[in-house]
């Protein structure tokens, strides 16, 4: 069977909408930000206007406008990408010279490159309220492999699986969780 029918198929096992959530951090945010459907990313908005929003970037928008960080830290990500972040945060400055990142995204074709030393200096740039969007995690089982190690990093609290995107977050005040949840 192909890798992502599988994968996809052992997520919607596995995952959970808002009611098996017991997390109020992670509640709200689906509550009001990723179930919102008064939020929502207009084609008319994106430069290339003439295709319709997907549904994943109808998701990295959500993601984007719910937690409006002023920095944000690309890694691979295309233009696309670049812009849906942009309107979700418009005040957010990208790819800066900061020591800090309140966002920090990273395109499934770049975890084969991020080895441990490198993760070592990504995770340096934290703080407590950064957040990590990791898009396609599911795209292979080295995409995978890299997902579940970062799981297991100390630093990391609490994680969310949305099949497209993996949250990650590295709040001190909550114990540690791992979500997976239909968005």
């Amino acid at each position: 069977m192909n890798f992502r029918i599988q994968s996809y198929l052992q997520f919607l096992w596995h995952s959970k909408n808002e009611h098996g959530v017991h997390s109020p951090f992670v509640f709200l945010l689906l509550t009001k930000g990723l179930y919102n459907k008064k939020v929502r990313l207009a084609a008319d908005a994106l430069s290339n206007s003439n295709k319709s929003v997907s549904k994943k970037e109808q998701l990295l928008y959500k993601i984007v406008r719910y937690f409006e960080p002023k920095s944000i830290l690309t890694i691979g990500a295309n233009a696309s990408e670049i812009e849906v972040m942009a309107k979700g945060s418009p005040k957010a400055k990208f790819d800066n010279e900061s020591t800090l990142f309140n966002c920090i995204f990273i395109h499934s074709d770049e975890f084969a490159g991020l080895a441990n030393k490198k993760m070592e200096q990504l995770l340096k740039t934290t703080e407590n309220d950064s957040f990590w969007i990791l898009e396609n995690i599911h795209a292979n089982r080295a995409a995978e492999a890299f997902w579940s190690n970062l799981k297991s990093n100390p630093k990391v609290t609490v994680t969310i699986d949305t099949f497209h995107f993996g949250l990650v977050f590295f709040r001190k005040e909550q114990v540690e969780e791992h979500f997976i949840l239909r968005a």
